[in-house]
């Protein structure tokens, strides 16, 4: 009977020990895990991002510049005003870009 009310009794520091043991394991797999989905950013991938998305408005401004031309036949002004349009937006794209990078707090250079 005492080897069944050892194993019902044991000792306090056993169990808190044992549960630190599994908060550190959990919060250590926590930042692998985050830490996995948001690898610090380096210099090249933030301007290969903002390249891209400076690019991408610009293409798809003269792109619907271009089909405007096409379709109401105003062949040089479409595509300036489409030009014009995709230079703004691929400025705003670079704009957010660049909020959502510092509000992350990785700035990606190395003091």
């Amino acid at each position: 009977m005492s080897d069944q009310d050892e194993s019902n009794h044991s000792d306090p520091r056993d169990k808190a020990s044992d549960f630190e043991r599994r908060l550190n394991a959990r919060i250590e797999a926590r930042r692998v895990e985050e830490e996995r989905r948001n690898p610090s950013r380096s210099g090249w991938s933030i301007g290969l991002r903002y390249g891209s998305d400076f690019f991408a408005g610009v293409l798809v401004g003269a792109g619907g510049g271009l089909v405007i031309d096409r379709l109401l036949g105003w062949t040089p002004w479409g595509l300036i005003v489409g030009l014009i349009l995709g230079f703004a937006a691929g400025t705003l794209n670079v704009v957010r870009a660049a909020r959502d990078i510092n509000a992350s707090g990785d700035t990606g250079a190395k003091n």
